[in-house]
């Protein structure tokens, strides 16, 4: 899972750097002979990538907050020194959806056990964790995600538990980006042509 994201991550970083010759190229197809196809699925593709950037969006400001109150916890336990280093591991496996949760939790618990408090520091890094992620996953995910996708968020948690538990990974990645262009564009779209 690590080297997917860390693929993917170089693979995107790639893609804004030539990205204006990539668009030019696919610009380019309207003067093929597919450009039937170009015509059909180009505005539809423009639409969709609209609303993933925005999903994207979304995330970010959820792993900026989470990481602050992450942050905020860590130097309230007394681990001071570390903050910056176990923020950046906690930014970066905000994400990460679920797994991220664990990913970080890991590095923040062996460094509260290495402290004087040991266990009990240890046990309350994992309950500061768990309130944490518990704010994240009941508050910010459908709050943040609403305001962005202008969706109800009790609409998003469903979209997120269904999406979670058919597709995984994936869709809890992509779950609310499809639902929200699937009913945005394709579903409320084609009715409101169908009434003109």
């Amino acid at each position: 899972m690590a080297s997917a994201f860390l693929l993917a991550l170089l693979f995107s970083f790639l893609i804004l750097l030539d990205l204006p010759k990539l668009e030019a190229g696919v610009r380019e197809l309207r003067n093929t002979k597919v450009r039937f196809i170009y015509e059909e699925v180009a505005d539809n593709i423009r639409d969709f990538t609209q609303v993933l950037g925005q999903a994207l969006e979304a995330q970010f400001f959820i792993a900026l907050i989470n990481t602050l109150l992450t942050a905020a916890g860590i130097f309230l336990l007394g681990l001071g020194k570390k903050v910056a280093f176990l923020s950046l591991i906690v930014f970066f496996s905000s994400f990460i959806p679920v797994v991220g949760v664990f990913i970080s939790s890991v590095p923040i618990c062996l460094v509260a056990l290495q402290t004087d408090g040991g266990l009990q520091t240890m046990f309350l890094a994992i309950l500061l964790i768990i309130v944490i992620h518990i704010v994240e996953a009941y508050f910010l995910n459908p709050s943040i995600y609403g305001t962005r996708m202008r969706i109800n968020p009790v609409i998003i948690l469903i979209v997120l538990t269904i999406s979670g538990k058919l597709f995984h990974f994936w869709g809890l990645i992509l779950g609310v980006p499809v639902f929200t262009y699937l009913y945005g564009h394709a579903i409320r779209y084609k009715s409101e042509s169908k009434m003109l």
